[in-house]
């Protein structure tokens, strides 16, 4: 029978990897959308940000499920 992991609770200040873009950060705050918790995360700023017309630098706003904890 395979075992059952639950995922750690994450909390603003905590350091995150997105799944979608490799990128790092913070999460800054947490909000319930549909029953379901999303994470505000503060990317660190990245070299390649300079050269890029839109840099995500900002942030991005993800579900439990795109974030891992590092």
């Amino acid at each position: 029978m395979p075992s059952r992991n639950r995922k750690k609770i994450l909390k603003p200040g905590d350091r995150v990897r997105a799944k979608i873009t490799q990128r790092t950060g913070t999460i800054d705050h947490i909000e319930h959308v549909d029953g379901h918790r999303e994470y505000a995360v503060s990317y660190d700023e990245a070299p390649q940000d300079t050269f890029l017309t839109t840099p995500a630098k900002d942030g991005v706003q993800l579900p439990r499920e795109l974030v891992d904890p590092e």
